[in-house]
């Protein structure tokens, strides 16, 4: 999803580094709600929109794009070459799941987001609660975020879409998010953040607080 201005010069790269592994995407997508972003490549779709959306409606593209499984990276991040590699080989023995490189595991604290215990890249394979950043996911556990935001649709919504992806499979598919192990091969490449984003928000770890000991509450 491409919603930053600031941010708009790591698309080409994203895509030249996907394009670019060991294991090529069989489609990439690229959605834009923001008309000043000035974005072409002939190897992918776009979709543009005139109306700004919360970055979930990735996920609800996801939903639909006829795929087994769907990756999805934040846009002041890119791939090394056996990143997706790393991907697929971990989905064979760990199906079902949900896989992403970086993490948190709730505190059970009144703010467990806040009091969380992060989980960075690194070399284990570690079970977490919350996937950030980057998601590599069966196409039909995508959904369990949707049906959490519908159940709660009185909870705060902004900054929430990888809290609600990753609980929603925890405790709706009652199924596991887990940060798999990197080498330098396999690992992300930062890029610039523009200096915008839904961390920048003065709201952000509010909201997350505020979701997580929701749902804690309720299925725990």
């Amino acid at each position: 999803m491409a919603h930053y201005k600031e941010r708009e010069g790591n698309l080409n790269q994203i895509i030249s580094d996907l394009l670019a592994g060991s294991v090529i995407p069989e489609k990439i997508i690229v959605f834009i709600d923001n008309p000043a972003i000035e974005f072409e490549n002939e190897y992918v779709t776009i979709i543009r929109s005139s109306e700004s959306f919360l970055p979930n409606v990735r996920f609800a593209l996801g939903m639909v794009s006829g795929t087994d499984y769907c990756f999805f990276i934040d846009d002041d991040l890119s791939v090394k070459g056996e990143t997706l590699a790393n991907f697929v080989s971990h989905a064979t023995t760990l199906p079902n799941t949900m896989l992403g490189l970086e993490g948190s595991i709730l505190g059970n604290t009144v703010t467990p987001y806040s009091n969380d215990t992060s989980v960075q890249r690194g070399t284990l394979l570690t079970k977490v609660d919350v996937i950030i950043r980057t998601y590599f996911v069966p196409t039909h556990l995508i959904v369990g975020g949707f049906v959490m935001r519908h159940r709660y649709h009185d909870l705060p919504k902004t900054s929430l879409d990888d809290v609600f992806l990753s609980l929603g499979n925890k405790y709706f598919h009652k199924e596991t998010n887990w940060v798999i192990p990197v080498t330098p091969e396999s690992d992300l490449v930062e890029l610039p953040d523009g200096g915008v984003g839904q961390s920048f928000d003065g709201d952000h770890y509010k909201n997350r607080n505020i979701v997580c000991r929701k749902l804690m509450d309720v299925y725990e």
